[in-house]
Formats: C-alpha cells, structure tokens, sequence
C-alpha cells in the first residue's frame, strides 16, 4: 500500500502531540509506551518507528510545546500589539489554568519532568526555553534587552508557578484568588521597569 507524500511527517506528528498530552497528564513516569501509543490511535511498534524510545518521545514532545508557546506569543504580539502581555496573562491565567491537563502549557506541566531528564533533553529544552525568554523580551516596552530579558524570566516563572500553585487548589475560588493576584504581579513588575 502506498501512502501519500508527507503520510510518515502526519503520522508522527500525530503521535507528538498525543505523546505531550500523555506526558503532560501523567508524567514521564506515568504513562509507558504502550499508553502512548495508545493515546495516538497506533500500535507500540508504530510508536518505535517514529521515536526510539519513550525519553525520545519525551524530549521532542517537550522541545515541541516550547516551541507552541513561542510561537504562540509571536502570534499574539502580531495580532495584539502594545496589549499582548496582558492578553497573555489573561489567558495563561485562566484558560491554562482550567484546561485538562494534557491540553496545559508545556513550560507548566513538564519543566518539573525536565528537571529529571537526561542531559540531552534538558540542553534541548533549555535552547526552546530561550527562545520564548526572546520573544517575551522582545515585546517588552521598557528597558535594555538585557532588563528585558531578566524581566521575562521572572514573567514565566511567576505564571508557570501560579498556574502549578492555582491548579493543587481543591477549591475553584483560591485558585481564581491566586490567578488574580499573580496577574495583578505580572504587570506591576511591568510597569515598574
């Protein structure tokens, strides 16, 4: 049977995408490679034709959702303008924070998981994670780019923190408690710069 140019780049980035939503619901740890593959409809042996192992599937599927939110934040400066950041904060906040968590933002859900990695997926990760430092940096309106970039290391922290503390509220009014007031930080360390 023949397949159709680009089938094999569809199919395995099909099985990405369902291995981050598993890597980001359960954890590494969580979910093997039969659950994966299970999560993107194909079989185990599928899976291995595409990543050679689960810490394979792993780091790309991190790289990936790094890649997702910058990509993400250059949209949003595009379309937003001067009020992108408090667009994204908003949104972060509250969707991000709201969502199942195979749909949650890659930096929240699996830096923790990163941090236990190898050396290659954390160098990897590490190069993305840079890359959506410039873009928040780069849509920042005060400062050096050195200042800026200082600042949006402290935005990402405090919203992938606040995200992770807002999401282990069992009440749904402490978590909206702490997205608000990690909002109202997010743009006081703004406008103070």
């Amino acid at each position: 049977m023949r397949y159709k140019a680009g089938h094999k780049e569809e199919a395995r980035d099909r099985i990405l995408d369902a291995a981050g939503r598993g890597f980001r619901r359960l954890g590494f740890g969580g979910i093997g490679v039969d659950g994966l593959a299970k999560e993107a409809g194909v079989t185990s042996g599928a899976f291995y034709g595409h990543f050679p192992s689960k810490a394979e599937a792993f780091k790309a599927a991190a790289v990936a959702g790094l890649v997702q939110l910058r990509e993400a934040i250059g949209q949003l400066r595009a379309n937003e303008g001067d009020a992108w950041l408090g667009k994204f904060v908003e949104f972060y906040m509250s969707v991000r924070r709201t969502c199942e968590l195979g749909e949650s933002c890659a930096l929240q859900s699996l830096t923790p998981e990163v941090a236990r990695a190898g050396d290659e997926t954390k160098a990897a990760y590490e190069v993305e994670l840079l890359g959506v430092v410039e873009a928040v940096a780069q849509g920042l309106p005060n400062g050096t780019l050195s200042v800026r970039r200082k600042t949006a290391w402290a935005i990402l922290s405090i919203l992938s923190g606040g995200v992770s503390i807002a999401r282990s509220a069992a009440d749904p009014k402490t978590g909206a408690q702490i997205a608000a007031g990690i909002k109202d930080a997010v743009m006081t360390l703004v406008d103070k710069r």
